[in-house]
């Protein structure tokens, strides 16, 4: 029997792929964050209690004292930009920390303790870099519901607040 078409033909095998070049030995990775969730406790945007659940949520997360200032309440886009700010400040502080505990350990022994001080300063600076996000997506949110003006005038406020 004879092969009369090109399509019953064995075709011809492959050669084979060069070998990849090995990899040098990369440090571990450290694993990405996930991107910010939505806080549970605060009703979306275009909904009627938006403003007021972002504002108790804010507030939730803000230094007691800051209720008692009556200009947060009246702009929770001031409250959660000045949050916002606060947990960066938090984070760098963390990192800081954790760098200055990290330094005073070297060439010294090991204490039970250490470890764990460790993991508290990482379990907090994990959980401010989390939060900050959140309360970003909330910030983002309020720019919308008050309109470009309002944007304005606290990019404004920022620039010029000595």
């Amino acid at each position: 029997m004879t092969l009369s078409s090109t399509s019953d033909a064995i075709p011809p095998p492959r050669p084979a792929r060069p070998a990849r070049p090995a990899r040098p030995a990369s440090p571990p990775r450290t694993p990405r964050a996930a991107p910010a969730r939505w806080p549970g406790a605060v009703r979306r945007p275009g909904c009627a209690e938006f403003e007021q659940s972002a504002k108790d949520w804010l507030f939730d997360l803000a230094p007691a004292r800051w209720r008692h200032e009556q200009v947060f309440h009246r702009n929770p886009l001031e409250l959660a930009c000045m949050l916002r700010l606060h947990l960066d400040a938090e984070v760098l502080a963390l990192q800081a920390g954790l760098k200055a505990l990290r330094t005073a350990l070297l060439g010294t022994p090991r204490r039970p303790d250490d470890a764990e001080t460790i993991d508290a300063y990482l379990r907090e600076q994990a959980w401010a870099k989390t939060v900050r996000e959140q309360v970003k997506l909330i910030e983002d949110a309020l720019h919308l519901a008050c309109g470009s003006a309002a944007r304005k005038r606290v990019a404004w406020r920022i620039v010029t607040t000595p």
